[in-house]
């Protein structure tokens, strides 16, 4: 056979041969985070020829003891436990002056965990293991996933902050976040929503942004004298590959005086959007430009 008539077939057919190879498991990869502590686990029962990969649910108390490999529930957690990573637990600024109410070593009561799942099985874990004076509980909190015959970890770090919030996990892009919100409110004039940004970055979930989601408060009109106005923020927020995308609304009335109907009030006197970014900045999200409310609040 010539081969110069057998080059070409032989080209093809390796170039055949590298993209049958590419498996689907490659590209999605890269776009997924990288465990930093990984557990094996009893395989799944399988039929035959099935090797799809299966997201498995394991409960909290089991996420604690992978998070915490010194953690025994009989025995409790220590104050100076440490976690598969090698930090302590409770050691650091954002549980200082966290205090258990049951001393140490604590035992767990599962109520105090809490798990929700996000994207792709992605679940992030919560524990409420120490009470602060203003009524904020605090502890460990984790990015995790079970997936066939192994438990991975991906990031951990700490939270604090109302016994009622919500910390779940998001996809930004290549970037996994883990979200809190929670609310902040003296009164029902002075209200706030909030949500913190973690930033999974070398195993670790660090705190890189807070913004309000929604905020009230009525202050003295500067243009209505005598009368008092109400700000009303409203944020819509977008997950994008570039960052976080915040609609911001600002809604501006003068509050009704049901007693006094001869005052004019009960009206609205404008109403504000502007759209910023909150930018990945290595481990940092920094925004583009400075919040709706800080400019407007106190003009009207």
């Amino acid at each position: 056979m010539d081969l110069r008539l057998a080059l070409p077939f032989v080209l093809g057919l390796t170039a055949c041969v590298d993209r049958t190879n590419l498996t689907p498991e490659v590209p999605a990869r890269k776009t997924l985070p990288v465990s930093v502590c990984t557990t094996p686990l009893t395989p799944p029962p399988r039929k035959p020829g099935d090797d799809r990969v299966l997201v498995r649910n394991l409960d909290a108390e089991q996420w604690l003891k992978i998070m915490v490999p010194q953690y025994e529930p009989a025995a409790g957690l220590s104050p100076t436990a440490t976690d598969c990573t090698g930090y302590h637990v409770f050691a650091n600024e954002t549980l200082r002056f966290g205090v258990s109410t049951r001393g140490w070593p604590r035992l767990v009561d599962p109520n105090e965990l809490d798990a929700r799942t996000g994207p792709k099985g992605l679940t992030a874990i919560r524990l409420n293991a120490v009470t602060f004076q203003n009524g904020d509980v605090g502890g460990p909190v984790a990015l995790v996933r079970a997936l066939d015959d192994r438990a991975e970890i991906y990031g951990i770090g700490s939270f604090r902050g109302p016994l009622d919030a919500k910390v779940e996990p998001v996809r930004m892009g290549n970037d996994m976040l883990v979200v809190a919100e929670y609310k902040r409110c003296p009164d029902i004039t002075n209200c706030r929503r909030i949500a913190d940004f973690f930033l999974l970055r070398r195993g670790r979930l660090l705190h890189a942004a807070t913004t309000d989601v929604e905020r009230v408060l009525r202050v003295p009109s500067r243009t209505e004298r005598g009368l008092y106005a109400e700000y009303r923020l409203t944020t819509d927020v977008s997950y994008k590959p570039e960052g976080i995308q915040l609609l911001e609304q600002v809604k501006v009335k003068i509050i009704p005086y049901p007693n006094e109907p001869e005052r004019d009030s009960d009206r609205t006197l404008r109403t504000v959007e502007f759209s910023r970014m909150l930018r990945v900045d290595r481990d940092a999200l920094f925004a583009t430009n400075e919040s709706l409310w800080e400019r407007v609040v106190g003009q009207d």
